[in-house]
């Protein structure tokens, strides 16, 4: 790029970002006609979004959209470093009035960083995976996540089917009769579920963030986390969600709301300050790319219903057992063998069906997790930086007080602690740090 470089010449050899050698006015729409918006100042950086005719897209050093010219001069930007910036010495002053604003908090933070400052992430390695696109990568998982609700929307029919067989084909009336009582129970047990989870699932959200303790924030509280969550809110194209922060040690963060309009996230105190910026910008666009994924909405419907198909599970599973002396003496009299062996089956499928249902929760939670991390790395546009901080999380041993295996699932790491096993193992919400950071490594 030369010194009468023009915007056009910049966007022509790839540049993305440039700075303005003169005031330059930012128009409405690609008119010069059109109402300016603000001027530049000389000096200002502006970032391509794409070009319409003799105009440029471009994004302001405020965050906000508007057209220049293509042919406004432009000049260079200067290299620019992506290191976190050098901790203040010890002997250093604090900033004028930080003291003062939040007093003994500087302390704390400093002593609750000590023991991270030296800390490097353990290799991974990638072995021989190939590089990967993170457009596949986000393909492949929506793919599997249509199949696997496919199968749970399978399960759920056949769930309903079975307790319909159960009443119906327990009585006494004849078989035709008996396979109508079976088809109006399963739906109206259908019916019945569905009110009820609709009920559980619009006050889930409330719930959740009362269970974890946190508390809304705004910018003036706590600013780098702010204004993270509001730069990839405007890059995503989303809402600006609520801030919220939970007063613990240990480093998580969770995102959750029925829908992007009305979303939270939450990050722990731990990860405020043993995460770098980069890092923490990579943990808070896994959990804006949940929002905008819908993960938030779909993971607390399926685990109401989960927990739905349990409830219905023992409670048929007791009128089964209570009421079998009664159908023993009417199966004479109602639909012979074919009955019993219908009968039969639907109690077992009703007794499996929890720990199928789970599963299926399960497998969906690790493909959204996939998917958020492909997400999330397409957001920040720095997969290592995820990488990094899913490392130093896992890597933390304080366990997150405020977690219970009700809510585990929505955190970015599995926040219990000290709970290892073959068997919650076999049974996570998460898949494994190390094949996570394997794929996020590979993009």
């Amino acid at each position: 790029m030369t010194d009468d470089s023009t915007a056009a010449d910049a966007v022509g050899d790839g540049e993305f970002a440039f700075r303005l050698t003169d005031d330059t006015p930012l128009y409405e729409t690609p008119d010069a006609s059109s109402r300016v918006v603000t001027k530049l100042a000389a000096g200002s950086i502006v970032t391509v979004h794409d070009r319409a005719g003799d105009f440029l897209h471009v994004i302001t050093p405020n965050d906000s959209f508007g057209f220049i010219p293509a042919s406004t001069p432009v000049g260079e930007i200067e290299a620019m470093s992506l290191a976190p910036p050098p901790a203040p010495a010890e002997d250093d002053d604090p900033a004028p009035g930080a003291a003062a604003a939040f007093p003994g908090q500087q302390e704390a933070a400093a002593a609750r960083r000590a023991p991270d400052r030296d800390w490097e992430p353990e290799p991974i390695d990638v072995g021989d995976a190939q590089r990967l696109l993170i457009y596949d990568r986000i393909d492949k998982n929506k793919r599997e996540t249509l199949v696997i609700m496919a199968g749970f929307v399978l399960f759920l029919a056949l769930f309903f089917g079975a307790i319909g067989a159960v009443v119906g084909f327990s009585s006494a009336a004849p078989f035709s009769q008996q396979l109508t009582i079976a088809l109006v129970t399963g739906a109206i047990a259908g019916a019945i579920a569905l009110v009820i989870a609709v009920i559980m699932y619009r006050s889930s959200t409330s719930i959740v963030l009362g269970i974890s303790g946190a508390h809304e924030v705004t910018k003036q509280e706590e600013p780098v986390l702010y204004r993270i969550v509001e730069n990839l809110s405007i890059g995503s194209g989303l809402p600006m969600p609520k801030v919220w922060v939970i007063e613990d040690s240990a480093p998580n963060a969770f995102a959750t709301g029925r829908n992007p309009g009305a979303a939270h996230v939450a990050a722990t105190r731990g990860l405020l300050d043993k995460l770098e910026k980069r890092e923490l910008e990579g943990v808070i666009a896994h959990e804006v790319s949940h929002v905008g994924n819908y993960d938030t909405r779909l993971m607390t419907l399926v685990a109401v219903v989960v927990g739905l198909v349990a409830l219905l599970s023992d409670l048929m599973l007791r009128l089964t057992w209570y009421g079998s002396g009664a159908r023993s003496s009417n199966r004479d009299r109602g639909g012979g063998a074919i009955a019993l062996v219908i009968l039969a089956v639907a109690v077992v499928f009703i007794a499996l069906s929890p720990v199928i249902a789970s599963l299926m929760r399960l497998a969906l939670s690790r493909q959204r997790e996939y998917l958020a991390d492909a997400s999330g790395a397409l957001l920040c546009r720095n997969p290592d930086a995820l990488a990094d901080a899913l490392l130093k999380i896992s890597a933390d041993p304080e366990p997150l007080e405020v977690a219970n295996k009700a809510t585990a699932h929505l955190y970015i790491c599995n926040p219990l602690k000290g709970h290892e096993s073959f068997l919650n193992n076999l049974f996570s919400t998460h898949p494994p740090i190390e094949e996570r950071v394997r794929i996020l490594r590979a993009m």
